[in-house]
C-alpha cells in the first residue's frame, strides 16, 4: 500500500496495488524493458498511469516521463481522467495545453503524448525520458516503439534510472512484435530475457481478469459478459490467449529507420524528380463506393522501384478519376497500366475498362485473378519489401531442375510458382538494392494502410478484409506488374540502364560532345521503343 498526500488539505489518499501489479512495480530498474498484461481487466492503465507516484520518481529533480496511445482521445477517456484523480494529491499541476504535469517543487514533468502515425514518433525527437510507457503497446507499429525506446529513453539530470514499462492486450497492428519480442521465448512470463545485439533485458508479466481482485469486485459479472464476444476476442481478453489472432502481417515495413537496424531498412523516403527515362507502371484497384485507388511507379536502373505519387478517391464515377489520371500520366512513360480484372465484367453499353480507357487515354491490362493469386500476390509485396538478404538454402543432394515438374507446376499453380520453382536452382546474386521498394513520404494512404494489415483468421495465408483496403490489393497488383514487366523486358531495361550511366558520366563532366556521341550510339537502337529517351531530354533536365 503506498500513500499520497495532498500538502495543502493534509489529505491521505491510498494505492493498493494487487499482488500481479506489485510483481510488475517491484521489477529491478537495471531491466530495461517490461511488459504486463494479456488479458483484460489486469489494471494494466492504473498501474502505468501511478507508478511515477507509487515509486516516488516525481520527488526527483529532473525527472520526467511519458505515457503514449496510438490516439489523443484514448488518452483523454482513461489516462488523463486518472491522473487527474491522484496527481494533484502529490502537489502536481497540469497543463491543459501541453498535456503535462509538472511538479514545480521538484522540477519534475509527465507528459503524455500519442503516435497516431509512425513518423508521428519524430516530434519526441528533442525531448528525454526517464520513464516512457505504452499503454496498450499491440496498438502501435513496431518502429515507432524501437524508435522510441532506442532513442529517446535515458537517464536525464541527476535521476540515473531509465526503463520503459508497458501494457496491452494480445491484437492489433503491434501484435506480431510485442509477441515476438516479450512472450514467445516464455509464454509463462517471470523471465528475464537478453537481447543478443544490445545486451540490454526485458521481461514479461502475464495479468488474467481473476488476478485483480479490485476490479472483480467493482464486476463481478465481467468473465460472464466475456462470452459474448466473438470467439478470438474472447480468447484474447479473458485468456490472454496470444494466438488468438494473427497478428501483423508485413512487420519488416518501416516508415522510419530504427536504431540499431542498418541504413537501408527503410522504405518510406523524401520524393525526389524521377528521371524521364526510367519506365513507369501504373496501377488502379477501381471501386466506387469502396475506395479507387491508383499507384504510379517507377523503375530505376538498379532494379529499385520508386512509388512516386498514388490517388484515392470514394464516391466518383469512372469519368472523374480516369480524366485526373490522363491529366498526370499523359506526358509520362508508362510502359504498362495494370488495371483490377473484375473492371471487364459486363455492366451495360461499356465494361469500366472500355470507360477507363476512353477517359484516361492509356489502355489497360488485366490483374491476374486467378484462384492463388491473392495470396501469391501478397508474397510478392513481401519480396519488393524485404530489407535484409535471404539465407542461401543447400539444395537436396542429387536434386536437379526437373523439366515435366516445371510444366505441372505451371499447368497447376501458375507462372508465380514457377518462378519460385526455378529461382531454387539459382544462386541469389549479391543485392545491393534491398529495399526494392521505396515509396515517397506523400504517398500517406499507402505508408498508412501497409501496417494495419492483419492475417485472416480463417485463410491463414491471406489478408484479412477491412475497410480502406483497397491500396493493398493495389499494391499487389503492381508488385506483380512490375514483375513480370521486368523478366519480359530485359533488352529494354538494359538499354535504359546504358542510358543512365551516359548521363552519370555528362553530369560528372559536363561534356557534351561526348554525351551526343554516346547518345547516338544508344538512340541506334531506339526506333523501336515507344518511350525513347533523346539527348534534348537529357540536356532539358539537366538545366532544369
Amino acid at each position: 500500500m503506498v500513500q499520497v498526500l495532498d500538502p495543502g488539505n493534509d489529505f491521505i489518499r491510498e494505492i493498493k496495488p494487487h499482488p500481479r501489479q506489485d510483481d510488475f512495480l517491484k521489477i529491478s530498474d537495471e531491466i530495461f524493458e517490461a511488459l504486463y498484461g494479456g488479458a483484460a481487466y489486469g489494471g494494466k492503465s492504473f498501474l502505468l498511469t501511478l507508478l511515477p507516484l507509487i515509486r516516488g520518481f516525481y520527488k526527483f529533480r529532473g525527472f520526467k516521463g511519458i505515457i503514449l496511445r496510438r490516439k489523443f482521445p484514448d488518452l483523454e477517456r482513461e489516462i488523463i481522467r486518472l491522473s487527474k484523480e491522484y496527481y494533484p494529491l502529490t502537489g502536481a499541476t497540469y497543463n491543459e495545453t501541453k498535456h503535462s504535469w509538472e511538479w514545480k517543487e521538484y522540477g519534475s514533468y509527465m507528459d503524455f503524448g500519442h503516435v497516431q502515425h509512425a513518423q508521428d514518433i519524430k516530434m519526441y525527437d528533442s525531448a528525454q525520458y526517464n520513464y516512457c510507457a505504452f499503454d496498450e503497446l499491440t496498438h502501435f507499429e513496431e518502429a515507432p516503439y524501437l524508435y522510441m525506446v532506442g532513442s529517446r529513453v535515458r537517464p536525464g539530470s541527476s535521476f540515473n534510472i531509465a526503463i520503459v514499462r508497458n501494457g496491452t492486450n494480445p491484437g492489433g497492428v503491434g501484435q506480431t512484435f510485442v509477441y515476438n519480442r516479450f512472450v514467445k521465448p516464455d509464454e509463462g512470463g517471470y523471465k528475464r530475457l537478453v537481447d543478443k545485439i544490445t545486451g540490454l533485458s526485458r521481461i514479461f508479466i502475464p495479468a488474467l481478469p481473476q488476478d485483480n481482485p479490485h476490479g472483480m469486485e467493482y464486476d463481478p459479472l465481467y468473465l460472464q459478459k466475456l462470452e459474448i464476444l466473438p470467439e478470438a476476442e474472447k480468447r484474447a481478453k479473458k485468456y490472454g490467449d496470444w494466438h488468438a489472432f494473427e497478428g501483423s502481417v508485413f512487420p519488416e515495413f518501416r516508415p522510419i529507420n530504427i536504431p540499431g537496424e542498418p541504413d537501408n531498412a527503410i522504405h518510406v523516403i523524401q520524393p525526389f524528380e524521377i528521371p524521364e527515362w526510367w519506365p513507369r507502371i501504373l496501377s488502379i484497384d477501381w471501386g466506387k463506393r469502396a475506395m479507387c485507388h491508383a499507384i504510379w511507379g517507377a523503375i530505376a536502373p538498379d532494379g529499385r522501384v520508386y512509388i512516386y505519387r498514388e490517388r484515392g478517391w470514394k464516391g466518383k464515377d469512372v469519368p472523374y478519376w480516369a480524366a485526373e489520371v490522363r491529366e498526370l500520366s499523359h506526358v509520362e512513360p508508362i510502359v504498362h497500366f495494370i488495371l483490377c480484372g473484375s473492371a471487364w465484367q459486363e455492366r451495360g453499353v461499356e465494361t469500366i475498362a472500355e470507360q477507363v480507357q476512353r477517359y484516361s487515354g492509356l489502355v489497360p491490362s488485366s490483374s491476374d485473378n486467378s484462384p492463388g493469386s491473392r495470396v501469391a500476390g501478397l508474397q510478392s509485396i513481401h519480396d519488393f519489401l524485404r530489407w535484409q538478404p535471404r539465407e542461401h538454402l543447400l539444395k537436396a543432394p542429387g536434386d536437379v531442375y526437373d523439366l515435366d515438374k516445371a510444366n505441372y507446376i505451371y499447368r497447376n499453380y501458375g507462372e508465380d510458382a514457377l518462378i519460385k520453382y526455378r529461382n531454387m536452382f539459382i544462386d541469389e546474386e549479391e543485392v545491393s538494392n534491398l529495399p526494392k521498394l521505396q515509396i515517397f513520404s506523400n504517398c500517406n494512404i499507402l505508408i498508412e494502410t501497409i501496417p494495419v494489415c492483419v492475417y485472416d483468421d480463417k485463410k491463414r495465408e491471406d489478408i484479412q478484409e477491412f475497410d480502406g483496403d483497397d491500396p493493398i490489393d493495389n499494391l499487389r497488383y503492381f508488385c506483380k506488374a512490375v514483375t513480370r514487366y521486368a523478366s519480359a523486358n530485359d533488352e529494354e531495361l538494359n538499354r535504359r540502364k546504358a542510358v543512365n550511366a551516359v548521363v552519370a558520366q555528362y553530369q560528372q563532366g559536363q561534356d557534351t560532345t561526348k554525351l551526343y556521341r554516346q547518345m547516338e550510339r544508344l538512340e541506334q537502337t531506339q526506333k523501336t521503343h515507344q518511350h525513347g529517351v533523346t539527348r534534348r531530354s537529357i540536356l532539358k533536365r539537366r538545366r532544369g
